[in-house]
């Protein structure tokens, strides 16, 4: 996957990959945003003087951006009727110069020597090389990090894309035998996140201790933390038995998969998914705001879902089923769980006070998409 973003050519709308050429077109942009995404590497500071908090020099920056000195893209009218098209394409190597000594910076990986660019068309290939190596433990360290973050709440290195010596792992031992592990797998990504998964850690309860409740970096006990946007949307899609539709991609199509943020949703927004236009693991916003609670307790998205003519509702009401099999229908799509007797109690109380079955179901699964339960992994 990396090797193919890395050294992508052609259509970005024929060859998916060659986005990542479309916003950071310039060899230094290139090279932060790939030494920050693939090995967890801010280097931005190194661009005009010594690299505060690491070992990282101009040199080390003007060379790595020398493996992009290669890399051109034009316009293109074969796809005008959705938008221009950009195509990525290689050409001769321009030249890099050390903003200090003016020296001509040659093609060398982080901390190592230049490369040999002898008979090397595309400079990318050797930099794929390097960051892919299973000598490099960098890009092991920031994958194995990333996963890690993304299932637990926070990573073992804080935030999880400023990996440097003056920023170590919570547990260096552990993340050393994630790493080891990772590349003795050849890098496979279902094999790391089942081993996380399986794990005692990932598997503690979410209630603390009296004596770690205060606690966030050394997992003894779950991280509470919200769903994010596009899995929140997809998941009152299917407590609500509807369907999002997104102009251009056919209905049906969730939000985990749309392939950009381009497509319109203001509910997407407001839960604070991210424009992706820079690499900063930042970009992406979990704090929670009053316009937040406000949309998902009483805005017109969630209301329309609980009101769809072929919504869950409308199903159970088609179906006739049981006041007491309804409830637990409910409570199993969104809480994954059936009720207990008193919250059953509680819902059929709801129902009946309501002005009509239609309306207490639906105030039922209003209630159950509000709870912290479903809003947050937990």
């Amino acid at each position: 996957m990396v090797r193919e973003i890395i050294t992508a050519q052609g259509s970005i709308y024929e060859n998916g990959p060659a986005n990542y050429y479309k916003i950071s077109k310039t060899p230094t942009d290139l090279a932060e945003n790939t030494v920050q995404v693939f090995l967890g590497v801010r280097l931005q500071c190194a661009k005009c003087h010594h690299h505060p908090f690491e070992v990282y020099s101009q040199a080390d920056y003007y060379g790595l951006a020398a493996f992009f000195s290669g890399v051109s893209t034009k316009t293109s009218t074969d796809f005008g009727a959705i938008g221009g098209d950009t195509i990525v394409k290689v050409i001769k190597p321009g030249t890099i110069r050390h903003p200090r000594t003016r020296k001509i910076m040659k093609p060398k990986p982080l901390l190592k020597e230049p490369i040999d660019t002898t008979n090397v068309r595309d400079l990318r290939r050797p930099l794929a090389d390097w960051l892919t190596g299973p000598e490099n433990r960098l890009f092991a360290n920031n994958i194995v990090n990333r996963i890690w973050g993304y299932y637990m709440g926070t990573g073992l290195v804080e935030p999880i894309d400023d990996m440097r010596s003056t920023n170590p792992p919570s547990n260096p031992e552990l993340m050393k035998a994630l790493a080891d592990d990772f590349v003795a797998n050849k890098y496979d990504l279902r094999k790391l996140m089942r081993a996380i998964m399986i794990s005692r850690t990932y598997q503690l309860s979410s209630n603390p201790t009296k004596g770690n409740a205060a606690d966030t970096r050394f997992y003894t006990h779950y991280n509470v933390k919200r769903l994010p946007a596009e899995v929140m949307l997809d998941a009152i899609d299917d407590s609500c038995g509807t369907q999002e539709k997104f102009t251009g991609v056919p209905l049906g199509t969730r939000a985990i998969e749309l392939p950009d943020s381009n497509f319109a949703s203001y509910f997407l927004d407001t839960m604070g998914r991210p424009k992706r236009v820079i690499a900063c693991e930042c970009e992406r916003t979990s704090d929670p705001n009053l316009a937040q609670v406000l949309h998902i307790a009483n805005g017109d998205l969630i209301n329309s879902k609980l009101k769809d003519k072929k919504g869950r509702v409308a199903k159970i009401l088609a179906d006739k089923l049981p006041e007491a099999d309804a409830v637990t229908q409910l409570y199993l799509v969104t809480l994954s769980r059936k009720p207990t007797a008193e919250e059953l109690a509680q819902c059929q109380t709801i129902i009946k006070t309501a002005e009509n079955s239609k309306e207490g179901y639906e105030d039922v699964l209003w209630a159950l998409c509000n709870t912290r339960e479903f809003l947050f992994n937990h």
